[in-house]
C-alpha cells in the first residue's frame, strides 16, 4: 500500500507517492509552513492505493492547516 499526495490544484496523475502516511503529511506540512510565511494556505488530498493507476478521484483523507498551525487530516 502506498500514499499518494495531491496538493492544491494538481491533477491526479501528478500525485506524489510516499511509503507512509506520516511521510506524506510531513511533506504537506513543509509546503504549508512555507506558504503560511507569506499569508497563503493550501489543501491537499491523500489517496491510498497500490499504484498511481489505481488512484481514484475521491480521496481517503483531506489535509489542511489547522487554526493553531497543525495539520488536520480528515477522513473523506
Amino acid at each position: 500500500m502506498a500514499y499518494f499526495l495531491r496538493t492544491g490544484d494538481d491533477y491526479l496523475d501528478q500525485a506524489v507517492k510516499y511509503s507512509s502516511k506520516a511521510g506524506a503529511v510531513a511533506a504537506f506540512r513543509e509546503t504549508s509552513d512555507e506558504l503560511d510565511r507569506y499569508g497563503q494556505s493550501i489543501t491537499a488530498s491523500l489517496h491510498i492505493a497500490d499504484t498511481l493507476d489505481e488512484v481514484v478521484e475521491y480521496p481517503d483523507f483531506v489535509l489542511e492547516r489547522g487554526p493553531r498551525g497543525g495539520i488536520k487530516g480528515e477522513r473523506a
